[in-house]
């Protein structure tokens, strides 16, 4: 009995086995005809997808390319625009409501950084279109309007890029320059925009903030308080560029916004995506960083005493590119007649 019941496991598992070599036969079988039936029909067979082998110039490579031309080409419609109302609200505080600004078509764009898979592309010039910012609402939301109409403007979703305003640690790290910390003050007035209480430097009633650097801002903020108390650290500053780097320097050229190297620095002013705040005889002014006249400095547009500023300069659009995504310079020698090329890997 017990061979018997051994011999009828035995040909059960071969009969299984049996069944699933057939199985994986006729599953190969279907596969190879469908591929044939695809090419017969004048479709190409999908390939699994992921990235293309790397081509061009490595990220170290381009870390050394600072100023390079790259042949870079927003996605959007060449008559793309940004509108400052966002979620049914107009947010840079300007008195004439909302604001369109226009995508600026002809950009050239320069390699201002590398790091690892990391670059970063500066456009050439500055776009001549402005955005104005006032009072508290120009404070608290200049950061995020300008980084969004960046991307909105400039990105490339084929690529993989995503588009943003120039920062104030941008232009310190073309210059080589490291801001001092902050010293601590304490105020007599006593107004804050929103988003001061969720600033780093800024303390409003029982403690700083936590959530935001000077170039941090995720969500929109609204309107402005009276705080019981109010005080902050200093993180305003300024400096002359050609102090750090001479004019004749590519990394002041594409700080100042100037075509080549060599020039005037006389030029159109524009915003940093960055915010800083200074305490002056118990008042502190919320000011937005700028590029102005060859100089790194900035505009306040509202005060702890109430008081609204109106302040309107052009944006500067910056393209953050991922190598593991695309390949830059497999074409072009990086000159302004012959721009790296870049292409999706």
């Amino acid at each position: 009995v017990d061979y018997a019941v051994n011999g009828a496991t035995d040909y059960a598992g071969e009969s299984v086995k049996e069944n699933e070599i057939m199985s994986g036969t006729e599953s190969l079988l279907d596969s190879t005809v469908k591929k044939i039936e695809d090419i017969l029909g004048g479709k190409t067979p999908s390939e699994p997808e992921g990235p293309g082998p790397q081509k061009g110039l490595t990220g170290e490579q381009l870390k050394e390319k600072i100023g390079a031309y790259v042949d870079y080409t927003p996605d959007n419609p060449e008559d793309a625009t940004y509108s400052t109302t966002q979620d049914g609200v107009e947010r840079s505080g300007n008195a004439g409501g909302e604001q369109i600004i226009s995508r600026d078509t002809n950009l050239k764009w320069r390699i201002m950084a590398a790091d690892g898979d990391k670059v970063t592309l500066i456009s050439e010039t500055i776009p001549t279109e402005t955005l104005t910012l006032k009072g508290a609402d120009g404070y608290n939301n200049g950061v995020k309007l300008l980084n969004d109409a960046c991307n909105t403007l400039y990105k490339n979703s084929s690529l993989g890029t995503t588009g943003r305003n120039a920062r104030v640690e941008d232009i310190n790290s073309l210059m080589g320059y490291t801001p001092t910390v902050g010293t601590e003050y304490a105020l007599t007035s006593k107004y804050y925009p929103y988003i001061f209480a969720d600033e780093k430097t800024g303390y409003v009633d029982s403690g700083y903030g936590t959530k935001l650097g000077q170039s941090d801002q995720d969500d929109w903020y609204s309107g402005s308080a009276q705080a019981s108390y109010l005080k902050g650290k200093n993180n305003e500053y300024n400096y002359t560029l050609s102090n750090y780097k001479s004019t004749n320097t590519v990394q002041h050229a594409l700080s100042t916004g100037r075509k080549g190297e060599v020039g005037s620095t006389n030029h159109i002013e524009y915003w940093l995506a960055s915010r800083c705040n200074k305490n002056s005889d118990g008042k502190v002014s919320y000011y937005i960083f700028k590029i102005w006249n060859g100089c790194l400095t900035n505009d306040y547009t509202y005060t702890s005493g109430g008081q609204e500023w109106n302040r309107s300069h052009a944006l500067r659009p910056c393209i953050e590119i991922d190598l593991t995504k695309v390949n830059i310079g497999e074409i072009g020698s990086g000159e302004s007649t012959s721009p790296y090329s870049i292409a999706k890997r």
